[in-house]
């Protein structure tokens, strides 16, 4: 295994601006034949992971949920003690809170601030389909939260009161501005991308007994202080950025 690892945030914008889905397959199998592992993070759940996981053919761990959760494939662990929980065909670890109590904390959470809140669990398949613009499976699949609740941003609501009274009753928040994203999500205190990357790269380093060389593809925020960042703008760019790193 290579002592390299691209860390990257993995939605739909992005598959969008790959063009082909068969471009990132070929990225992906070029980095899987030297060994370097693509680790994706992602505000989505699993079961909106999963297709596009089945599609570039990519068995590498992955985060869900900002956060919340590290699940590793069972056949494909590259790790030599179990990263999580086995939970069916996924070593599960959770940073977050199992998703009732997200949803019974929205609830809760309406109450401190004295304003309604609406979470993925209150809409229909058909309100989420014309919310989020995407089809009757999508939808399904965005409502099958594990630990964390998306939730309507109020624009009545400061948002440093929204995210103070989150802290106060034991939870986090992934705040979005009403312009940007109508959806914020409440997550457990625990669910934490940094904490995400932090223990994916310690189990990395036990098996090559190294230090990892870490790559972020895409435009966020760096979670981990010794990242450095690659920007490209196609797939095939990236896997060969990749392969061909050089200080």
């Amino acid at each position: 295994m290579a002592n390299q690892i691209v860390l990257t945030v993995w939605d739909e914008a992005f598959l969008a601006a790959a063009n082909e889905v068969a471009l990132l397959r070929s990225a992906i199998a070029t980095l899987k034949a030297k060994g370097v592992p693509v680790i994706a993070f992602t505000a989505g759940d699993r079961a909106e992971l999963e297709p596009i996981r089945q599609q570039l053919e990519w068995t590498d761990p992955f985060v869900t949920e900002s956060g919340s959760g590290i699940f590793t494939p069972v056949g494909h662990s590259p790790f030599a003690e179990a990263l999580g929980e086995l939970d069916g065909p996924y070593y599960v670890q959770e940073l977050g809170c199992p998703y009732v109590q997200a949803r019974a904390g929205l609830r809760v959470l309406a109450n401190t601030i004295g304003h309604p809140l609406k979470g993925f669990g209150d809409f229909t398949v058909p309100q989420l389909q014309k919310f989020l613009g995407i089809s009757e499976d999508a939808a399904h699949r965005a409502k099958a939260r594990e630990f964390s609740e998306p939730f309507m941003t109020p624009k009545a609501v400061a948002p440093e009161v929204l995210v103070q009274a989150a802290e106060e009753i034991g939870f986090g928040i992934v705040l979005q501005s009403p312009e940007e994203n109508r959806f914020s999500q409440l997550t457990g205190a625990g669910a934490s991308v940094t904490e995400a990357v932090k223990q994916v790269i310690t189990a990395y380093e036990k098996v090559t007994d190294d230090s990892m060389r870490i790559l972020m593809l895409g435009d966020f925020s760096t979670p981990y202080g010794d990242a450095q960042t690659v920007m490209v703008s196609s797939p095939g760019e990236w896997a060969e950025t990749v392969v061909r790193w050089a200080e």
